[in-house]
């Protein structure tokens, strides 16, 4: 091969190489510059956004379905349902999932359940837990439950654990129940046990009963708290960041 194809083909590969460098640069910045919203005055990340996304990805996809009849095409995310597209659709999801994740770690930290309620510390106690069960695992030490958590399983798993334990000290906010509470609660429906389906007495069900009204009052204090979150940024901008990162 003389100097000149060698040259050529040199200069060839580094075009390549550019362009591929170039992709990779643009695909990266889509994904780390944005979204430019806050929740009760707190940054979300583009790694945060993104994550909460992907959760409510396809629950959205099914809603639109359902709600529209669209089918899953290539333009299923830019087409339009019920004045709104598809991305747009998702980005509300989204920032609704958000509010209702900040909502519960915001109760969990005010009641020193947790120490930070911020992404990256979920992110860390998400990291150490899978490095336990990792180094349990290693030792022969039996694992209950999953041998490694995804994060969104993982943030289910320690929402659940925030609620069980709020719920469990009677010494909080709406806890304390009353008797009246308890009957009305009892009173609502049917309370069935055993085999042969008999109804149980407020006696037999009262540690069922006072469980649901407990995790419905904690239920409807963090939805109080969602409906009352204050969305700062441009809401806009945070769709088409949505649009560019989808697949």
């Amino acid at each position: 091969m003389g100097k000149r194809k060698i040259l050529l083909a040199i200069i060839a590969g580094a075009v390549l190489v550019a362009a591929a460098a170039a992709v990779a640069v643009a695909a990266a910045s889509r994904r780390t510059s944005g979204p430019d919203i806050a929740i009760n005055g707190r940054d979300i990340s583009a790694e945060e956004y993104l994550s909460c996304m992907e959760s409510v990805e396809y629950d959205t996809k099914v809603q639109i379905q359902q709600e529209y009849g669209a089918d899953y095409d290539e333009e299923f995310w830019t087409g339009e349902y019920g004045g709104r597209a598809g991305y747009e659709i998702l980005a509300g999801n989204t920032v609704e999932r958000l509010k209702y994740i900040h909502a519960v770690y915001d109760i969990a930290k005010e009641n020193q359940d947790v120490d930070d309620a911020g992404y990256e510390a979920i992110k860390k106690r998400w990291e150490d837990e899978n490095a336990r069960r990792s180094e349990k695992s290693s030792n022969g030490e039996v694992i209950y439950g999953l041998q490694e958590y995804t994060f969104d399983l993982y943030l289910q798993y320690e929402m659940s654990s925030l609620k069980e334990t709020y719920c469990n000290d009677d010494s909080r906010e709406g806890m304390d129940l009353t008797e009246e509470e308890v009957l009305e609660h009892y009173n609502s429906r049917d309370w069935i046990y055993g085999e042969n389906g008999e109804k149980a007495d407020l006696d037999m069900a009262r540690v069922a009963v006072e469980r649901e009204v407990r995790e419905q009052k904690y239920d409807d204090m963090v939805m109080s708290r969602v409906e009352n979150s204050k969305v700062d940024g441009d809401m806009e901008a945070a769709s088409e960041f949505i649009l560019k990162n989808i697949e």
